[in-house]
């Protein structure tokens, strides 16, 4: 893996990867120390507080570097408020 990912990254100016859920199975974690920076993405009518931070915690643990978070499924019609704070 380390090979071919050394391999796109001489080929092109970003590579990014799509993987499985961090928790149920490993490949996420194993990829995560192998390039630059992950992306947490959860759904907002499943993914709990809990389970995102300790998603957030094993990458961190086994090498990984959260970049952010993407949150998928946002109803426009809940209470979901985005502020923005700006010069």
């Amino acid at each position: 893996m380390k090979e071919l990912v050394k391999q796109l990254e001489e080929e092109a100016d970003m590579v990014i990867f799509d993987s499985p859920p961090i928790l149920p199975v490993a490949d996420a974690l194993i990829l995560a120390n192998q390039v630059d920076g992950v992306l947490l993405v959860v759904d907002a009518g499943t993914t709990r507080r809990e389970t995102a931070l300790r998603g957030k915690e094993q990458l961190e643990k086994v090498g990984g570097h959260p970049l952010g978070v993407v949150l998928n499924r946002i109803s426009p019609h809940v209470g979901y408020h985005y502020y923005y704070e700006g010069e």
